[in-house]
Parts: structure tokens; C-alpha cells; sequence
């Protein structure tokens, strides 16, 4: 088996955010590998701290947000060719901003309109990375512009790059932010809900797009999204996070075939599914918990229906499943009571597995 090579690796970080109501703990012992040309996808609800953790890889947190402790080891190649490993934590912003961000580690935000200049022309928006990073000659930044263009499947791309976003529709305006991330040739593409503000044939579209250039570039990619059914088109590795923990990892078929954690089963029942005989769509029961005040054990308990006694007073570890397989729950401890998933969860698994073998 050849080696793989690990680009990214982030080991217990965690981050607060100081706020008028007090200190709010948004990320708790994070940790979390990307190799060489993988796709990762960090996945849970709104709040669960999925954007934070990728912010403070690129030195973007914002201003009351302190890293508390932790690292984010980033390995790359730098202009003279020689590998570099970098703990972003400890670098300074300025720094991240001049050597990393753009040139290797470029991020695809949720809403093109609030990613573009409405003032500023498609062409020299995209230009200007490459400009402010390797002071490329204007005609030549310009041409990359215009293939950069038609790489993301834009027409016309020398008419367009006169345009202004205004002149632009939603799906074309995230062809023009992933264009823009593509500029400096960065080797990790962090995609924070990409296709969000878009229908669903755009979407499919993107994903699509997307695809196509990591293979053909090579890309490592992180995508932020709480749409499992995006997660099951793109991603190698999944990485499930509730209230500022990965409380299950594995590749994409042990998450969605054999998933162990209640949240995991929530999140998959709550996915719109055509074949169930259910008319009602499943909603994880309570709310997330507020980040202000933390309670002991394990966050997800209030709205666990498998809670156990020892889930009000401790933490869960990640339990081991299998070689890539983790789960964050005391449902996986040897003296647990022997819990299965739901039986609708069950039978969608099964017909999901009969559908993928088809």
C-alpha cells in the first residue's frame, strides 16, 4: 500500500470566544487529519463549531476568539521546493496571510456576494492574488484568469471577465469564488458550505465541478456542510461534530453504512428519504446546547433517548470500531447495554446499501 501523505493535522485544540455573557468554550479537544489528495467533510449543525476549527487554520478567527491550546500542523512545499511543516497556531496572522493563505490554502465561503467586491471587475478580482503574491506580469495573470474561468465552466470567459458580480446569477458567482481560490494553485481547498445559497441542480453542478478539479489538480479538500447528502457525493473521510467535538470519524461508508453514534442516526434520519413509508420527516428532539454553559459529561445527552447515568457526569472518549472507525458514545463501553440503531434507520441503511451495489 503506498504511504500517504498527511498535509494537515490538527491535535486538541481548542478555542473560546469572549462575548458580553461570558466566555462561550466553541471548540474542545479538536483533532483531525487531511492527506495528500483526500476529501475530508466536517459535518453537524449549525454551531457545532465546523467553520471555527477551519478559521483558525487560516489565521481568520475573529478578534474575540482565543486559541486556548492545540496545533495545526500544515506541511507544504514552499518556492524553493523544500517541505515545510508549520504549527499555524503559533504563527502570526500576518505571516498566514503572506505565506499560506491563497498560495496554499485558499478558502470557498457559503455566500459568493459577500466573498466579491461588488465594485470590482470578475478579472481583476481573480488576478489579485496572484498579483499580490508572485507579482505576476498583468498580460499573464490575465490569461490564467481567463482559463481559470473556463475551468470552473464559465462561457465567454474574456467577455465576463469585464463583468461585474451584479451582472452574474448565483451559481456563476460561486464559479467565480472558486476560481478566485484556484488563482495562487493552493494544494488544500477549504469549501465552507459551497453550495448553500443554491438550488439543487446548481449545487449538483458545483459538487460536480469541484470533483473534477481535485482530480485533475491534485487537491486536498475540507468541506464544512451540514447537508449529508453533499457529504455523500464528495467526501473520502467523514468527521461528525457536536457542540465543538468530533464525536464520530470514519470513511464515508462506515458513517453512513454502519454509523455508532445517536447523533450520527439522528443526522441520517433526519435526511429526506423518497422509499420510507414514515410521512413525517424525523427531527433530532431539544435544541444544541448553549456553549456558554457547559455542563458536565456529555453534551449530547439531553437529547439522547440511550442517555445512561454516566453520561450526566462524564465525558465520552473516542471509542474504537475499527482501524479508521471512532465514536465518541458509552454506547460502545463493554459494560454498556447492547443498544441498536432504529429500525427505520436500519431499513433505509439497507436499501441505501442495495441502491449503491445496483
Amino acid at each position: 500500500m503506498e504511504q500517504r501523505e498527511r498535509i494537515l493535522q490538527i491535535r486538541d485544540l481548542d478555542i473560546s470566544f469572549a462575548t458580553a455573557g461570558g466566555s462561550v468554550h466553541a471548540i474542545r479537544g479538536v483533532n483531525l487529519d487531511l492527506f495528500r489528495g483526500e476529501t475530508v467533510a466536517l459535518v453537524g449543525e449549525s454551531g457545532s463549531g465546523k467553520s471555527v476549527t477551519m478559521k483558525a487554520a487560516m489565521g481568520i478567527l475573529a478578534s474575540n476568539g482565543k486559541i486556548n491550546k492545540g496545533s495545526i500542523l500544515y506541511t507544504y512545499t514552499d518556492e524553493r521546493g523544500e517541505k515545510k511543516t508549520v504549527d499555524l497556531v503559533k504563527m502570526p496572522k500576518k505571516e498566514i496571510r503572506r505565506q499560506i493563505n491563497g498560495k496554499h490554502i485558499a478558502m470557498v465561503f457559503q455566500d459568493p456576494m459577500t466573498s466579491l467586491d461588488p465594485t470590482m471587475q470578475i478579472g481583476k478580482q481573480i488576478m489579485e492574488g496572484m498579483k499580490h503574491h508572485y507579482n505576476t506580469p498583468k498580460a499573464e495573470a490575465w490569461s490564467k484568469a481567463v482559463r481559470l474561468l473556463e475551468l470552473v465552466g464559465i462561457t465567454d470567459a474574456e467577455k465576463r471577465m469585464k463583468q461585474y458580480p451584479h451582472q452574474l446569477s448565483g451559481g456563476m458567482r460561486q464559479r467565480v469564488v472558486i476560481a478566485i481560490a484556484l488563482a495562487c494553485d493552493p494544494d488544500l481547498l477549504i469549501c465552507d458550505e459551497p453550495t448553500t445559497a443554491l438550488d439543487v441542480t446548481i449545487q449538483a453542478k458545483i459538487l460536480e465541478l469541484i470533483l473534477n478539479i481535485q482530480k485533475r489538480m491534485g487537491l486536498s479538500v475540507i468541506y464544512i456542510t451540514h447537508d449529508l447528502g453533499v457529504v455523500a457525493k464528495v467526501a473520502d473521510y467523514v468527521n461528525v461534530m457536536y457542540a465543538g467535538r468530533i464525536v464520530e470519524k470514519g470513511t464515508i461508508d462506515e458513517i453512513f453504512y454502519d454509523p455508532r453514534h445517536p447523533y450520527t442516526w439522528g443526522l441520517l434520519s433526519a435526511m429526506p428519504d423518497l422509499d420510507t413509508d414514515d410521512e413525517r420527516l424525523y427531527a433530532i428532539p431539544g435544541s444544541p446546547p448553549n456553549l456558554m454553559h457547559e455542563r458536565p459529561g456529555d453534551a449530547f445527552a439531553p437529547r439522547n433517548v440511550f442517555a445512561m447515568n454516566i453520561d450526566d457526569r462524564l465525558d465520552p472518549p473516542l471509542f474504537q470500531v475499527s482501524p479508521t472507525h471512532y465514536a465518541a458514545t458509552w454506547l460502545l463501553h463493554e459494560k454498556a447495554p447492547k443498544v441498536e440503531m432504529p429500525p427505520e434507520l436500519k431499513a433505509r441503511i439497507e436499501r441505501a446499501k442495495k441502491e449503491a451495489q445496483k
